[in-house]
């Protein structure tokens, strides 16, 4: 009996062996170089096949991969893939990113030299898509003054620029022109800042929107800003960096006509003062706005050698300002306007 079932078992295999689904094995074409800002077409038209792709790539240079015109299906259903990265030489996957549908996927590579980026669907998914790999805006030097227009064309990208600065003198940096948006709805970015030498974001500021972000720099150097835009959004601006208004020495009588061209930007000024003797400010000729409303600002004094405000006067049109110094030698004023205002006033000591 047990003979029997035996014959019946090894009779049966092969029967067995026909009726078993083949297994769909994993193959992988070439899709070739991809070069940056040049889209290309991702056809997977069988069942476990892979694409692979190169890109050159810098060490510690960010990249972005975004891909449109999703159309992947699974017997019917929605089909989702993985974007496999490999750095050069290595059969290891560096990172991974998931698509089900149009999107993009950033980071930035450790090491320089060849990559590879392998196009792997899920499941039995089959279609197409197109993939755009791009660097990023090629990094400009900004000028104080000097407009800069820059455009984000693909979906993770980002944009750098330098500036030079001086220790505790303020800067600003000024964003009209403001064109971006997020898949049809609005655009917004982060302008990251980072000092010399340094890879660790030392401020940010947030624009959805034309407007200024201002800050003063703790080092002197030529410090790095980074334009990231948020999730998806893509669009264009101009950037303008500038630094204050050259500081200014008042003397008794004299009137000082002082222009501030970009928001955020401040003027400075130095006067000789003795101990409690009052000296007064007079601003004639005030004419600030803020975006077509009424401008204003403050006159901020330091005393000698130091950097926290002493006293302070508000004007919004023209006015006087009476200061009586506790200390003698060569005081500092700062013109700081309110807000976003800009314009021009004259300013006269005594």
């Amino acid at each position: 009996m047990k003979r029997w079932i035996l014959a019946f078992f090894l009779a049966l295999v092969p029967v067995l062996g026909v009726m078993a689904p083949a297994v769909a094995q994993a193959t992988t074409v070439s899709g070739g170089p991809l070069t940056s800002g040049k889209p290309v077409k991702a056809t997977v038209s069988k069942v476990g096949q892979q694409i692979q792709y190169t890109f050159a790539a810098k060490a510690h240079k960010h990249v972005t991969f975004q891909v449109t015109n999703f159309n992947f299906s699974d017997n019917g259903s929605g089909g989702d893939l993985y974007l496999n990265f490999y750095e050069p030489g290595s059969s290891s996957t560096f990172t991974s990113c998931y698509f089900s549908d149009n999107g993009y996927c950033d980071f930035t590579t450790p090491i320089g030299g060849t990559w590879k980026a392998v196009v792997a669907p899920n499941g039995g998914s089959v279609g197409s898509m197109t993939l755009t790999f791009a660097n990023d805006v090629a990094t400009q030097p900004l000028t104080s003054g000097t407009a800069v227009a820059t455009t984000i064309r693909f979906e993770g990208q980002n944009a750098g620029y330098t500036f030079p600065a001086t220790k505790n003198a303020h800067v600003t940096f000024q964003i009209t022109n403001f064109n971006f948006s997020d898949n049809g709805s609005g655009g917004d970015l982060y302008l990251n800042f980072y000092q010399p030498g340094s890879s660790a974001v030392y401020t940010s500021c947030y624009f959805s929107d034309i407007g200024y972000c201002d800050f003063t720099p703790p080092l002197t150097g030529t410090w790095s800003a980074v334009l990231d835009a948020n999730g998806g959004s893509t669009g264009s601006l101009t950037l303008t960096f500038a630094n204050d208004v050259a500081t200014k020495a008042l003397t008794t009588g004299t009137p000082v006509a002082t222009t501030i061209r970009f928001q955020g930007q401040n003027a400075n000024y130095t006067f000789p003062a003795t101990a409690n003797t009052g000296i007064t400010f007079h601003v004639t000729k005030f004419n600030l706005s803020d975006n077509g409303s009424g401008g204003d600002a403050y006159l901020n004094f330091y005393q000698p050698g130091s950097s926290a405000v002493y006293t302070s006067c508000y004007f919004s049109s023209n006015g006087s300002c009476t200061l009586k110094p506790p200390l003698g030698g060569t005081w500092k004023a700062t013109l700081d306007p309110n807000g976003a205002s800009t314009g021009s006033l004259t300013l006269t000591m005594g």
